[in-house]
């Protein structure tokens, strides 16, 4: 770490690990003694095609096809389409004033759907998706937390009264082998809400539309962050879709400032290891829409990200413009839908706002401020790039990016703005005798010509006019 960033986690840092130290009386030191194990390890891969009778791998492996309720575990190809999910949590061995904490992370994302003629095909979409950072600056301007990098915090064990209603499937919490990991993570299946509705009419043109419903896998797990706690998620929809997403709930730092100077920001920050079938073997592309003043129109823009001389992608940043809809784009040069198009994944932003204009808090100089200041980072994958503090020293090379295995980095900003709602009933200033309802940081990593046509849907032959 830098000498700034370190000068970032100073005094307020001191303050926070007093409040973090408070809370580990609280809720006993068994919490913190369960990882003596060190972390599973994983090999990376990517595979194309798995046999219909492959029995679930060992390990932290949750294997969900879709519809969930008929769906067989032990035969994913069954199912219409189907996620299996590796997970561990980082530094399960982390233990009091030793950082960083430990939090749920995915080792491995692999998704299964129906080509055109109903053949089984697989996809790595992920190798790695983790939570690298939680960072919290305030507006007092001195105020700043690096939640994950800075403290020793950790996963809590999990609770079944935590669990939601068994809408699709019953809600159950995760064992594991490593007893650091057993009975951290919850996994649920829920409705997804209309996937899709045909828009047909029958032979007498009254509206005769179908309707999918989708559903979603949800592995979450709370990280202890001393007063707060944070809900770490992980969405795997039917339709091939991950959703990350952090949810800050628990008591506000400080009571309610009359001078707003307790307004703070929670940023989610992520990295993500992309395979889609040969880690190797993808394009990074930046994504933006653009006004084309001659031609009077819009128009879609797909550019390597960080374009060299030579028009290679290259590391570097990018920020995120709301008017451009700016997106990251990982494309893979080998695998094909039946159409000839290169499977695609976007990286979507969904969010309140961008940062880009944070100053520095506790006397760090301005340029490290670009970790967060800059919503998108594209970087080599290399073991030794785990900490998102740091990932502007790992892009200053800005090396090619040409035949290698790639780290997308995203900021994901949510602004609390204390309000009447956060605290106690005496005056409505008290924290500790109230509590911030949960708000969400989150974005979406959406498939792009992984399909042949729409998923999960099967057009009739009869025509409306017939």
């Amino acid at each position: 770490m830098t000498p700034a960033l370190r000068r970032l986690a100073g005094p307020a840092a001191r303050f926070r690990l007093l409040a973090f130290l408070a809370g580990l009386a609280l809720v006993g030191s068994a919490l913190l003694t369960a990882g003596r194990l060190g972390e599973a390890s994983v090999p990376a891969g990517s595979r194309a095609q798995a046999p219909a009778d492959e029995a679930p791998p060992a390990g932290n492996v949750v294997r969900q096809g879709f519809p969930a309720a008929a769906a067989d575990p032990n035969n994913l190809a069954q199912s219409d389409t189907a996620w299996e999910v590796e997970w561990d949590l980082t530094h399960p061995e982390n233990r009091p004033l030793s950082p960083p904490g430990s939090v749920l992370r995915i080792r491995s994302a692999k998704f299964m759907w129906k080509d055109r003629a109903g053949k089984p095909q697989w996809v790595t979409v992920a190798r790695m998706l983790e939570l690298a950072e939680i960072y919290v600056p305030y507006d007092n301007g001195w105020t700043a937390f690096l939640d994950v990098h800075h403290h020793p915090f950790f996963t809590t064990p999990a609770r079944k009264e935590h669990l939601g209603p068994s809408c699709v499937l019953p809600g159950e919490i995760l064992r594991s082998a490593n007893p650091a990991f057993s009975e951290k993570v919850h996994k649920e299946v829920h409705d997804d809400g209309i996937r899709w509705m045909s828009a047909e009419t029958d032979s007498r043109y009254q509206i005769a539309d179908r309707v999918r419903r989708g559903e979603k896998l949800i592995l979450w797990a709370t990280y202890f962050g001393a007063n707060y706690r944070y809900v770490v998620e992980y969405v795997f929809t039917d339709d091939g879709r991950i959703n990350p997403r952090l949810g800050f709930t628990g008591r506000n730092f400080f009571p309610r400032q009359p001078d707003q100077k307790d307004t703070h920001l929670h940023v989610g920050c992520w990295r993500m290891d992309f395979d889609l079938g040969g880690p190797k073997d993808n394009d990074v592309l930046l994504v933006r829409r653009v006004f084309d003043e001659a031609a009077e129109r819009f128009q879609q823009l797909a550019r390597p990200f960080g374009r060299n001389s030579l028009g290679q992608a290259c590391e570097g940043s990018a920020r995120w413009v709301a008017s451009e809809f700016t997106t990251v784009r990982v494309q893979s040069r080998s695998r094909k839908n039946a159409h000839g198009r290169p499977l695609a994944y976007d990286v979507i932003p969904y969010r309140q706002g961008t940062l880009g204009q944070l100053p520095a808090s506790g006397g760090a100089g301005a340029s490290h401020m670009d970790f967060v200041n800059q919503d998108f980072w594209v970087t080599r994958a290399e073991p030794r790039f785990t900490a998102y503090v740091e990932v502007p020293q790992y892009a200053s090379g800005k090396r090619s990016l040409e035949g290698h295995p790639v780290t997308v980095w995203h900021s994901a900003p949510a602004l609390h703005f204390p309000r009447g709602e956060d605290f106690g009933p005496e005056n409505g200033t008290v924290n500790y005798t109230g509590l911030a309802l949960t708000a969400w940081a989150e974005f979406f990593v959406k498939p792009r010509d992984l399909f042949d046509s729409t998923p999960l849907y099967q057009p009739t032959r009869r025509s409306g006019r017939e």
